[in-house]
């Protein structure tokens, strides 16, 4: 029997007829937004698309003008290049390398830059496109000395700013160059003659000695030092000389020297300026100087009489001491030097070094070089040869600016007072030396008097090394301030 559904209420009509009335109202209003949304997301990404697209040109175009700056640079660097590109994600790759390597300055380049820019690719991890750029790096130190170097630069693209900045700069090992002759710079170029190696060494044992814990334990290693020589390991750079000393019981096998210490031994225009702490000093040309200078002592007997004056005359000396008399009276040296005169060597015993041999030349320089630091805790930097004698040879073993002299008080000869006066009065000069000897009574008798008349013809005094400003050397002899010889 087939069973009839019941007849539905009013109330369940009414809901079936809502219910098939929002179906309708949802299809007539959701369609619509699906297409709208579907549009309106389309628009989204094809206004993405061109976003993106123009970013991509805005940062080609920066590209292309940062890299056109960049050639206009390299242009400037005197050398021709060509222009390599490479792009890896999101990282461009540029080097500049020369047409040719002939005259270069840089060996290899094309392969030390290669590396130095995969060394900085692989380490980069920039989200944004980066432009890495090696080229020719220059410094200029001097109308001379010139650095050229391997420059990489980092460009990253800034989102803010809409361009690329340079986020950073690496650089290669310099290669310093002599700009007037486009070689590389040299030690040898840098030091010149052997006169200047011999002046180097006499800075070298005085550092080592400044810089010992115990330098009396090792004052006779540092006086047999070996020589440098132009053989020697001598590393350049515009600040600073680095040696490789000889084989030697110093202790010692590697030194620094700053330039302030042996700039009179160097080319100056191939050093950093920066290097040299203070100005060179210099002599007021419209001032007379003189220096009086001393040999032979000191003497317990009339040295300390001589200080004496000097000191109350506030008026400073050098003193050629012989080694003996220095051994003899350390106490003396030491005043001598605390009163702020110069100490400087005469030999040991005061031959006539022109006929010994080159052992005993350089034992009369070595032992008195011994005597006067024990005394005082420094080496003599000047020597003057007993009665003057001197050659190339002995020069050499000598090793130490030789200091002679143009104005003689013969005192040694005349044992005068009187004479002793009037002799330095009458025969003095500007930029004179004068040569007395505080071993002799008259002349310290004599000294008051010879030093007011040159004040009186207003004399300035000078040790002999303010008289040279520092700048003596070896291998050079010098009879007054305007006139040095080489021996």
């Amino acid at each position: 029997m087939n069973e009839q559904k019941p007849i539905q209420s009013r109330s369940e009509l009414r809901a079936l007829q809502k219910k098939k009335s929002g179906s309708k109202w949802l299809f007539r209003i959701g369609i619509p937004l699906f297409l709208l949304l579907i549009t309106l997301t389309a628009g989204f990404f094809v206004k993405h698309f061109f976003e993106q697209q123009a970013l991509k040109d805005r940062i080609a175009s920066e590209k292309q003008a940062l890299i056109a700056s960049t050639q206009k640079l390299q242009a400037q660097s005197g050398f021709e290049t060509t222009e390599e590109i490479h792009e890896k994600r999101n990282i461009t790759e540029i080097i500049y390398q020369p047409k040719e390597d002939k005259g270069f300055p840089i060996p290899n380049f094309n392969e030390k830059s290669k590396k130095m820019i995969e060394q900085i690719a692989d380490k980069q991890k920039a989200k944004h496109p980066t432009v890495l750029i090696a080229g020719l790096g220059t410094e200029s130190f001097t109308e001379q000395l010139g650095a050229y170097h391997i420059k990489v630069d980092t460009y990253q693209w800034q989102v803010d700013k809409n361009n690329f900045d340079k986020v950073a700069t690496e650089k290669g090992a310099p290669m310093y160059m002599n700009q007037k002759t486009g070689k590389p710079v040299t030690s040898k170029e840098l030091i010149a003659e052997e006169a200047n190696l011999l002046g180097i060494h006499q800075v070298i044992q005085q550092q080592i000695l400044d810089e010992a814990k115990e330098p009396k334990k090792i004052i006779d290693a540092v006086l047999n030092l070996p020589i440098i020589n132009w053989e020697s390991k001598i590393t350049y750079t515009p600040d600073e000389l680095k040696i490789t000393l000889p084989k030697n019981d110093t202790g010692v096998s590697k030194i620094t020297l700053p330039y302030d210490k042996i700039r009179p031994f160097i080319q100056n225009d191939l050093v950093n300026p920066a290097a040299f702490k203070e100005e060179a000093p210099a002599l007021d040309p419209n001032k007379k100087y003189i220096a009086l200078t001393f040999d032979d002592g000191p003497s317990a007997a009339t040295t300390p009489q001589v200080l004496k004056v000097l000191a109350e005359k506030d008026v400073k000396a050098t003193f050629f001491l012989l080694g003996q008399n220095a051994r003899e009276y350390p106490e003396i040296v030491n005043q001598i030097q605390k009163d702020e005169h110069e100490i400087a060597s005469h030999s040991y015993s005061h031959p006539q070094l022109t006929a010994l041999t080159a052992e005993q030349v350089v034992r009369e320089v070595r032992d008195t070089d011994k005597a006067i630091f024990n005394a005082t805790g420094i080496l003599p930097r000047t020597f003057r040869p007993p009665y003057g004698a001197v050659n190339p040879d002995v020069a050499k073993q000598i090793g130490k600016p030789v200091i002679q002299w143009n104005i003689d008080s013969l005192d040694w000869q005349t044992k005068n007072t009187k004479s002793v006066i009037q002799m330095v009065n009458q025969t003095s000069h500007p930029g004179g030396i004068v040569l007395m000897h505080d071993i002799q009574e008259a002349t310290a008798d004599a000294l008051a008097t010879v030093i007011d008349n040159l004040k009186a013809q207003d004399y300035e005094f000078l040790t002999i090394e303010e008289m040279f400003q520092f700048s003596e050397r070896p291998l050079y002899q010098y009879f007054s301030l305007n006139d040095s010889r080489k021996v």
